[in-house]
């Protein structure tokens, strides 16, 4: 697993080349594993593992990351069309390193193109939003696969959220096994359940300031590679112009959805508080949901739990 001088640094794992991923002994996951027989032929599991007509593919986190970032999708957030049948088959050819039918390859092709054609309402832009295709493409589960070399803040804050399980503001012993488990997967690493509890000891000793043996968010934010704070040009300004609101939208909408959901609002929220309050540091996340709950109340006009474009505005002309 991770040393403890690879913990100073661990935010460039976000960025590494994969390496060590042992894909010869790599197999098509079952969508329902307990249906398999463990204690079956070897010989027939073997050509069932080797059988996309009963198994499903399923590729792999690493695999899915060093793809998207040879193919520079994570610094641009976007594939271009003309490359995505190459992009799926050199997917499909560096998770199994058996020679597959090409109607098995076509399928999976197909699958993915379908669900993309779904999201863009059946015609292909030129170019791919990254969110768009890794949420196509079936892989094993693994949310770190969603962030790029740059994590956006409102990613933070949806990262933040999926890893504090128990919603307690903090990331405690269990919630950073998680975390610490997801990262050796995406990075290629073995790590067993010992390698785990090391790795966090080591975590703690380095990012654990207030040594109270689990993480806040600010603590989280230098494990991290977090932007620079986004709204540090706009709260300089005398005043907001209506393309740097929409700029600020924009930004903050990181799912592109149309609408700044709570994540979205809590990390521009954070951003602006970082700057105005606490000399660029990050508001504990119970103190965060206080503020987003206040705000809400009188931005929130039309109580869907979501700012749009105008809710946005009234909500900076009061900040």
């Amino acid at each position: 697993m991770f040393k403890r001088s690879q913990l100073q640094d661990i935010r460039v794992t976000m960025g590494l080349q994969v390496v060590g991923d042992d894909h010869f002994d790599r197999s098509f996951r079952a969508d329902n594993d307990e249906d398999n027989d463990a204690g079956g032929d070897e010989d027939e599991e073997l050509k069932r593992s080797r059988n996309p007509m009963e198994r499903r593919f399923r590729i792999s986190p690493a695999t899915l990351r060093n793809e998207l970032e040879n193919n520079d999708v994570y610094r641009t957030g976007e594939l271009e069309l003309i490359i995505l049948d190459e992009f799926l088959h050199s997917l499909v050819e560096k998770e199994y390193v058996w020679k597959l039918a090409k109607e098995h390859i076509k399928s999976f092709v197909k699958e993915v193109t379908d669900k993309i054609l779904i999201e863009y309402d059946g015609k292909l832009p030129s170019k791919i939003d990254k969110d768009i295709l890794v949420n196509a493409i079936p892989t094993e589960e693994n949310f770190l696969i969603r962030i790029g070399h740059k994590i956006t803040s409102s990613d933070f804050l949806k990262l933040w959220k999926h890893y504090d399980v128990d919603h307690s503001g903090y990331l405690e012993h269990a919630e950073l096994c998680k975390l610490m488990a997801d990262f050796a997967e995406v990075t290629g690493e073995e790590a067993d359940q010992e390698d785990l509890d090391d790795s966090l000891e080591d975590l703690l000793i380095t990012f654990d300031v207030n040594r109270d043996d689990r993480l806040e968010l600010e603590e989280l934010s230098h494990l991290m590679s977090v932007e620079d704070n986004f709204m540090k040009t706009f709260c300089t300004r005398p005043y907001l112009t209506r393309k740097d609101f929409d700029t600020i939208f924009s930004h903050y909408d990181s799912d592109r959805n149309g609408t700044l959901e709570k994540e979205e609002v809590m990390a521009l929220l954070n951003d602006i508080l970082k700057f105005q309050e606490t000399k660029n540091m990050n508001i504990p996340i119970p103190v965060l949901k206080e503020v987003y709950a206040e705000v809400m109340k009188v931005c929130d006009v039309d109580g869907n739990k979501t700012v749009d474009k105008n809710e946005l505005a009234m909500l900076l002309t009061q900040l």
